[in-house]
């Protein structure tokens, strides 16, 4: 860093440095003794004098350099903030949306709640009415729907799913053939069922001494030796112990239930 000396500074050596040169030779030492240390304690003011600059300096450098760096911070700051205002806004219209959801969610609700009873309710009414197969487990079915839809801890959701998965189920009842052992009626007689859909239901007891069907017009089981060959093999088919193949079944007209 350059180093300037004030004018008067020098002024003042050089005045002293002419005293000095035009003192008599005959002058008393302690004059010039007097000269030196004053021109010494000058040159020390000086010195002093300078790095009070220097030090001033040193200062205003720091000062500018950390006022640059808080204008940089500002700066950032307002980056900052602007972006900050940004995802409020954002979280703003999100907030105005859910509540617009929510909303509409409360509305649906009044208009599904009905409808989703009426059809566990129309659904309890079909397994009443229909072929008596499953009997405990399609009813049990039905209860636990009835259960489910008077849960407030349920969402409305999920209650729908689950009416929809228990009409899947009871779709593919009329699909496909099943065998299955359970009670004959109310004889406490366990019988082997055989399932083809929905078009009949027979039995066969296990001795296989008996066979018989389930009358839809009646609403009764009928006994009939005729149908030995045809749940015999039936079962097999079933149960995976024979190869899918064609069976000719007596099997009776649907009926419209009412």
């Amino acid at each position: 860093m350059k180093v300037t000396v004030p004018k008067w500074v020098l002024a003042s050596i050089v005045a002293s440095l002419s005293l000095a040169v035009t003192l008599p030779a005959s002058g008393s030492t302690a004059t010039v003794n007097r000269i030196i240390q004053t021109q010494v304690q000058a040159e020390k003011s000086a010195q002093g004098t300078q790095r009070q600059i220097d030090n001033l300096d040193d200062e205003t450098q720091s000062i500018v350099a950390d006022y640059r760096a808080t204008l940089i911070e500002i700066d950032s700051l307002k980056s900052y903030i602007a972006q900050l205002e940004r995802q409020v806004a954002a979280q703003q219209e999100e907030i105005v949306s859910i509540e617009e959801q929510i909303e509409q969610i409360e509305s649906t609700n009044r208009g599904v709640l009905p409808l989703m009873e009426d059809m566990v309710s129309a659904l309890g009414q079909f397994v009443e009415l229909d072929v008596p197969f499953l009997p405990a487990e399609r009813t049990s079915r039905v209860a636990e729907l009835e259960a489910l839809m008077a849960r407030a801890d349920i969402s409305t959701a999920e209650k729908y799913r689950r009416i929809l998965e228990a009409y899947q189920i009871e779709m593919e009842f009329g699909r496909n053939i099943e065998a299955y052992q359970g009670e004959l009626g109310n004889t406490g007689r366990e019988v082997d069922f055989l399932r083809i859909g929905r078009l009949a239901l027979m039995y066969s007891t296990p001795n296989g001494e008996e066979f018989g069907y389930w009358d839809n017009e009646s609403g009764q089981w009928v006994t009939d030796s005729d149908l030995e060959d045809f749940v015999t093999d039936g079962l097999r088919i079933a149960r995976k112990q024979s190869p899918p193949n064609l069976m000719l079944m007596p099997i009776q007209a649907p009926q419209e239930a009412e």
